[in-house]
């Protein structure tokens, strides 16, 4: 039986789709997408996600880095990358709280040291019983113990949890981990394949 469902935060309940940012990396004559490539190149990201970078120190060392290889001007680019904290899905929220009482809810999310912040700030903080980032616990994301860590804190055998995550790579990491995985593109995907595990959401508020 399905006692706890874990959801990958970025691309599952916060998007990122904001286009902006591209039409000034046009009007830069940058290549689209160029900030993004630096920012989470594995050089980069990785020690984020693993406590080994703050998010000042990646921003700026990304910022240093496009400098050196774009100049100076790059930089208000830079700085509205940095500003833009992405679009919580309303849908997906509400999704949640419609879940059953008797299910534990958490995240687990490839993320820094801003992130409990964030989402106090947006007020998303109460709707999970457990909150893990792996900025905090030193392992990212395939890696098994960070999984391990995650159904540990919820009090759950990784059989008796599902695990949505929008990455290909973090669902096959969540199998190898043992949890019951779900690769998520859409919000009907994941209902069908919560309804697999005989999961049906209730119109109630969590």
């Amino acid at each position: 039986m399905i006692e706890a469902v874990l959801f990958d935060f970025d691309g599952v309940i916060r998007q990122w789709d904001e286009s902006d940012l591209g039409t000034f990396e046009a009007e830069a004559n940058i290549e689209k997408g160029t900030i993004f490539a630096t920012a989470f190149s594995k050089e980069l990201h990785e020690p984020l996600t693993r406590g080994e970078l703050t998010w000042l120190q990646w921003r700026n060392e990304t910022e240093h880095r496009l400098v050196k290889t774009h100049g100076t001007f790059i930089r208000p680019i830079v700085k509205r990358f940095f500003e833009f904290e992405g679009r919580v899905d309303l849908e997906m929220v509400e999704l949640v709280k419609q879940l059953p009482d008797r299910l534990r809810l958490g995240i687990l999310t490839n993320n820094h040291d801003r992130f409990e912040d964030y989402l106090q700030r947006v007020g998303l903080e109460e709707l999970f019983d457990v909150v893990v980032n792996t900025h905090r616990i030193g392992v990212a994301k395939p890696e098994p113990l960070a999984y391990r860590n995650a159904v540990s804190r919820l009090g759950v055998e990784p059989a008796h949890c599902l695990f949505v995550d929008d990455l290909e790579t973090n669902v096959r990491g969540g199998a190898a981990a043992g949890l019951q995985c779900h690769h998520f593109q859409n919000q009907t995907g994941l209902v069908a394949f919560l309804k697999e595990f005989d999961i049906e959401l209730i119109s109630h508020q969590k």
